[in-house]
Parts: structure tokens; C-alpha cells; sequence
């Protein structure tokens, strides 16, 4: 039910906010980037393996976002098109 809130609420807005994508995967890169640091010491294996789950949860979430604004986008320019009477892109 939430994947399906945020998949309209996205669809809807975030062609508006592009960067927000580009947050998403930067966090997510560097939560990568960070936790694998912590694998080089066992006492900082389990926060190096929760970052790995956040981070991957938080590329998913900016994936999916970036597809659906795609999408979004070409759904505009393709009513647009209609209305003026061109062929869509």
C-alpha cells in the first residue's frame, strides 16, 4: 500500500524536483562507500552491513523514482504533442 502512495505521489511530483534523484543515489553511494570502509574492521561489521541495507533500500527508492518521472515526463510531452496536433517523441 505504501510502494503504491509513493508510486503516485512520484509520478505526480518528482519531475519537478529532479534533484532529488541525485540526492537519493549520492547518499546511497556513499553509504556504499562507507560501509565498506567499516568491513576492514570486525568491530564495525554489523553498522558497514546496516549501511549496506539502508543504501541499497535508498538507490531502489531513487531508481524507481527516476523511471516514474521518465515516464511522466513522456506521458506530458505526448499530451502536448496531441493538442498541438504533432507526432510524439
Amino acid at each position: 500500500m505504501l510502494l503504491f502512495i509513493y508510486v503516485r505521489h512520484i509520478r505526480r511530483y518528482a519531475h519537478d524536483v529532479p534533484w532529488v534523484h541525485l540526492g537519493v543515489a549520492l547518499f546511497g553511494n556513499i553509504a556504499f562507500v562507507i560501509g565498506s570502509l567499516f568491513f576492514l574492521s570486525p568491530a564495525l561489521t554489523r553498522a558497514g552491513t546496516w549501511l549496506f541495507v539502508v543504501a541499497s533500500w535508498g538507490l531502489l527508492v531513487g531508481v524507481i523514482g527516476e523511471i516514474l518521472a521518465r515516464y511522466e515526463s513522456r506521458q506530458r510531452a505526448r499530451a502536448v504533442a496531441a493538442a498541438v496536433g504533432t507526432d510524439p517523441v
